[in-house]
């Protein structure tokens, strides 16, 4: 019997356990970086124009290469094809059945540069193609960074608004205790309860806060949603730029969409030549072999080989104008670099700002959570020597809640405006 007692306990254990459901999966800053850059669909996305761009390369090299092609028929004619000469009667010079088959191939040894320019254009098209995709890498994996930091915030906030409930539970307690003892009026206990009612209904407020902020976070990371996850607190671990001016040149030289800007604008030119090699002579070569003539061709044998020269001598103005709508597209675009390298100074300048004014708030929200925990522990020491009232403690306790709240949310702006000003500088994620 007690081998049959000691399983039963190890089932009913088991199955509690199973009840509570898998462990949480747990995320670092870096996991939730890498899960991002690995799964996010966006970024995926920009994978597969690349991959895109890259088959408009092989299109392009296609059209330089010889192509074959086959032709096979048959062709029925009323009578045999003939002709009449006077005095000579009719002279036929074909079958009414006429099978034929045959292979030919055009290879082009010369298009004015049409060709070379325009796999030309399109591998700029790759290379454009491929700064959009790490731009978009690094929009994601800062998007994320922010919304791991969001989540920890809103962690903390749930921490704080239990704490708080916890206080007031036993400031509740202890009123009551008095009061039944005689010492304070019911209005003690009625002043701690109310607040407690606040502090309960704040705290569901701020956890639906943090499950809002794990659903984004996991949308980013394209995890399934009700998936439980946990998260590891860490330091970004990111160096602030000391110098400005170097830090703007700095990410005006290496962020992606200067780049990407810059290959567009090749791509233009190249496709600009390409329509310039259109309006020159083209040079061909053609072969046939043919396996079954038409009865009504002469017989000159299986095979022909030939070279050809073409010319356009006019297209009514349509080669002139693809050029100039080029070219008014490269002016384009390079206004729009000089537009991009002013709002990435911009934004360089903003981050280092905000970066800096953070610092500043993390300090002084941490000197009076400092101030704020000591007059709380204070207005506790008065209350139980019934120095003070009981809504002094009560005052105390919000400003304390209040200080622990606003140095929660400097250190999420501190961590998130760091996160943004690499992001700016070009250079997040590091690796």
């Amino acid at each position: 019997m007690t081998r049959f007692y000691i399983v039963i306990i190890g089932l009913l254990i088991a199955a509690a356990v199973m009840a509570q459901g898998p462990a949480p999966t747990t995320y670092d800053l870096q996991a939730v970086v890498q899960r991002t850059l690995a799964a996010n669909p966006d970024i995926k996305a920009a994978q597969k124009a690349v991959e895109t761009a890259r088959t408009k390369v092989e299109q392009a090299k296609a059209q330089g290469r010889p192509s074959v092609s086959a032709q096979a028929g048959y062709t029925q004619l009323e009578d045999a094809p003939s002709f009449t000469i006077g005095g000579m009667g009719a002279i036929v010079f074909g079958k009414t059945d006429n099978p034929f088959a045959n292979v030919g191939a055009q290879w082009p040894l010369y298009t004015g540069g049409m060709i070379e320019n325009m796999i030309k254009a399109s591998r700029f098209g790759v290379d454009a193609a491929w700064q959009g995709y790490a731009r978009q890498r690094q929009e994601r994996a800062a998007e994320a960074a922010v919304a791991y930091y969001q989540a920890l915030s809103a962690g903390q906030m749930v921490g704080v608004m239990e704490a708080q409930v916890k206080a007031l539970e036993e400031a509740v307690r202890v009123a009551t205790a008095l009061q039944g003892q005689g010492i304070v009026a019911k209005v003690d206990v009625l002043r701690p309860t109310a607040e407690l009612e606040s502090a309960r209904a704040q705290l569901v407020q701020a956890q639906n806060g943090q499950q809002l902020a794990l659903t984004n976070l996991k949308r980013l990371m394209n995890l399934p949603m009700e998936m439980a996850i946990a998260l590891q607190p860490a330091e970004p671990g990111l160096a602030a730029p000391e110098n400005d001016r170097a830090a703007i040149n700095s990410a005006q030289a290496s962020r992606p969409e200067m780049a990407q800007l810059q290959a567009y604008r090749e791509a233009l030119q190249a496709q600009a030549a390409a329509a310039r090699g259109e309006c020159r002579p083209h040079v061909g070569l053609q072969a046939q072999y043919d396996f079954e003539r038409m009865s009504t061709y002469p017989d000159m044998g299986n095979w022909s080989l030939g070279i050809g020269i073409s010319q356009s001598l006019f297209d009514g103005g349509s080669s002139k104008a693809k050029e100039a709508d080029l070219a008014s597209q490269v002016s384009e675009l390079q206004a729009k670099e000089e537009a991009l390298k002013q709002g990435i100074a911009m934004q360089v300048t903003n981050g280092l700002l905000t970066v800096r004014s953070s610092d500043e708030r993390l300090k002084s929200t941490a000197a009076a959570l400092t101030t704020a925990e000591e007059a709380f522990r204070m207005a506790q020491v008065s209350y139980q020597n019934q120095v003070s009232t009981i809504t002094d403690v009560l005052v105390a306790q919000t400003a304390l809640t209040a200080a622990r709240a606003q140095h929660a949310l400097a250190q999420l702006d501190r961590q998130a405006a760091e996160i943004m000003l690499h992001l700016a500088l070009g250079d997040f994620p590091a690796s």
